[in-house]
């Protein structure tokens, strides 16, 4: 009878030990991991470009024209929406047009006589912002800026 006490006990130590070495291992490989990375971010949805006619622009000083100015842009927008942009050109370029006369009346994207770049993307991302939508446009691509004294 104590035989059979011993086994039973020294069973249940082995059984006890071996269900709290599975849990361990469990825990390690399946368990909820701690240090595991965030998963990535999901990647940037797809884009594509709308090319633009030139934009031709005059500065006006002392009454008269002393330059024109002739951007040449394309714009990135959600690959989605671009035959909505396509639809929507004449009216992008007449957003263009306004402001920029606007900015180069009010000096605000020249620094002396030259056009500052930086100044007039900013100008030509907010007008395609207006007209597209903020969540639409992605950037402004300036391929060629061009000034040509008179």
């Amino acid at each position: 009878m104590i035989k059979a006490i011993i086994v039973l006990v020294i069973g249940l130590g082995l059984l006890g030990g071996a269900g709290f070495g599975g849990w361990i291992l469990y825990n390690q490989y399946f368990g909820p991991q701690e240090d595991a990375p965030p998963p990535p971010p999901p990647p940037p949805p797809p884009t594509a470009f709308i090319r633009m006619t030139p934009v031709v622009v005059p500065m006006i000083g002392d009454g008269r024209v002393e330059q024109f100015v002739t951007f040449v842009v394309s714009i990135e927008v959600l690959a989605a929406e671009q035959p909505r942009g396509a639809q929507l050109m004449p009216k992008l370029r007449d957003q263009f047009i306004r402001d920029l006369y606007d900015a180069v009346d009010r000096k605000s994207i020249m620094r002396g006589a030259l056009v500052d770049l930086a100044a007039a993307k900013k100008v030509m991302r907010e007008s395609a912002a207006k007209v597209l939508g903020d969540e639409t446009v992605r950037d402004v691509l300036v391929q060629v800026v061009t000034q040509r004294n008179l």
